[in-house]
């Protein structure tokens, strides 16, 4: 499954915008996160620490979700906007 990356994501593993993860049909989010803990550490700590939300169809993700071949997954960091007025 590609997992699409954003922000500094994208810089932690040079040269890529997605991450290619095994995937089983009917896997879960929390499937997902344990395999990408183990292929990319350091992308696998922010999501153990909750400063990376997963989005599953442009939507963020419950760790109990199940996944589907067809879904359309991201690794989303802190985003900053606004004037802050």
């Amino acid at each position: 499954m590609k997992i699409k990356l954003f922000g500094m994501l994208k810089t932690m593993i040079p040269g890529s915008k997605d991450l290619d993860v095994a995937f089983s049909e009917g896997d879960q989010v929390k499937d997902l996160v344990y395999t990408i803990q183990r292929e990319y550490p350091q992308v696998g700590e922010l999501l153990e620490k909750k400063k990376v939300l997963v989005s599953v169809n442009q939507e963020i993700a419950h760790w109990d979700t199940v996944l589907d071949t067809a879904d359309e997954v991201a690794l989303l960091p802190p985003f900053a906007g606004g004037s802050g007025e």
